[in-house]
């Protein structure tokens, strides 16, 4: 059978509370860099996602125990000094994340093996994270700045000072969980503010970090194993948040939602797009906000988004991609080199499948354009995920609009990110 989502048309006056699995970044994070310190912790809603349960399994293999019933990791860590120092071969798949803050953990640790992916990591670039591990003393051997990584023994990793080219809060993390575990301090400028998950669970589990600005240290120091609850995903609430804002007569409230600042900016930018979005802050757990979204069906309107903001919502574009093409007015995003290097080429998807629709979108000089304007659709539009989790679920948005029959090829990749998103998204769309 055909890996092909068919959506015959949409609901109207949509209501309910939803509760999401947990944030994609923040579970990685609460195995690589929770399971740092040696001893036993418990990890809350932590998603079924494929891209998570790799990491679960690479960190394994690395030496710990980890027992999951339902939505709760029993972890056991023998403590990053006692982790496996052979491991033959890590298969980290499809997720950038694994890849990269593994990297880190292994070259500092000096242990000896082989990161590999499937083909859409093997094309996406490792030499932005070799090259400062080299310079820290890492071994690692690449395919021409691509997968597979090889970590070779070396002397030993020492701290360095290092002014980040690109803004990426994966290298970033990279270069932080291999600093911590360094000696002497490392020292990391960002180009532009990035998430900074990975700075918020150091200190939260007591390393020695120090953020002022754009300017992050760390050394190593004593830490702890602590509980880490994983508040729900808000990129995965960005494709409910659209069905609902394109709908007619729609009211839903998303519980227990990370709401952390620089993962909320995007909401931002939909309320100065006009969307009739509200969020509270509500509590505060392992240093990460969390709190509840309500969210009415809107008209919106064309915005220009700036280079700062990127790194912000560099998830969220494709959503709001889609989001664009029904606003009055024209959508710029400024500076999205870096969807380029995505789990597909996301600015040549996101132009091809708005142009499949009908719609006007087109990359010039780093820039997004998308004409908006456009109202309901009457035929059959034929849409490709190019087996991008964030494509696949931000373009079945186009179903609200479409009184013909809408189809995304494979679908399956949604898997990646948000398991069974499809009981999620059939209140707001017929499943055909």
């Amino acid at each position: 059978m055909d890996d092909v989502l068919t959506l015959g048309g949409y609901k109207e006056n949509v209501s309910g509370t939803y509760i999401l699995p947990g944030d994609k970044s923040i579970a990685h994070r609460s195995l690589i860099i929770g399971g740092l310190p040696k001893g036993q912790y418990k990890i809350f809603n932590f998603p079924n996602s494929k891209d998570c349960n790799v990491t679960l399994n690479c960190m394994t293999k690395l030496g710990m125990e980890i027992k999951k019933i339902d939505d709760i990791l029993y972890v056991e860590s023998p403590g990053y000094q006692n982790f496996n120092k052979k491991i033959e071969e890590l298969n980290c798949k499809n997720s950038g994340t694994t890849i990269r803050l593994l990297s880190g953990v292994l070259s500092a640790l000096n242990i000896e093996g082989r990161l590999i992916g499937d083909n859409s990591l093997s094309k996406r670039p490792m030499d932005r994270i070799t090259m400062p591990l080299i310079k820290m003393g890492a071994n690692i051997v690449s395919n021409s700045g691509n997968l597979p990584l090889t970590f070779k023994k070396s002397k030993g990793l020492e701290g360095i000072a290092y002014n980040m080219p690109i803004a990426s809060a994966q290298v970033k993390s990279c270069l932080l969980i291999s600093g911590f575990l360094s000696y002497g301090t490392t020292a990391v400028k960002e180009k532009l503010p990035t998430r900074d998950h990975t700075e918020r669970l150091f200190k939260y589990i007591g390393a020695d970090i120090d953020v002022v600005d754009d300017l992050i240290k760390i050394k190593n120091s004593s830490i702890k194993s602590k509980d880490i609850v994983v508040p729900g995903d808000i990129s995965s609430a960005a494709f409910l948040i659209s069905l609902a804002l394109l709908g007619k007569g729609n009211s839903i409230k998303i519980e227990k939602l990370l709401l952390n600042e620089r993962r909320r900016r995007y909401l931002d930018i939909l309320i100065k797009m006009g969307a009739n979005i509200n969020y509270i802050i509500e509590d505060v757990m392992n240093n990460e906000e969390i709190g509840t979204v309500e969210v009415k069906s809107s008209n919106l309107k064309g915005v220009i988004i700036e280079e700062e903001e990127i790194p912000h919502i560099i998830d969220e574009i494709p959503m709001l991609s889609v989001l664009a093409a029904f606003s009055q007015g024209d959508t710029i995003i400024k500076s999205v080199e870096e969807l380029k290097y995505k789990e597909s080429n996301r600015i040549e998807a996101i132009i091809s499948n708005l142009n499949e629709c009908g719609v006007e979108a087109y990359f010039d000089s780093g820039n997004l354009i998308i004409k908006g304007g456009n109202s309901y659709f009457h035929k059959d539009i034929n849409l490709d995920s190019y087996n991008d989790h964030r494509i696949a679920m931000s373009f079945l948005s186009v179903a609200m609009k479409n009184h013909g029959r809408t189809k995304i090829k494979n679908w399956s990749c949604s898997e990646i990110s948000f398991p069974n998103s499809i009981d999620y998204f059939k209140d707001f769309v017929r499943i055909i």
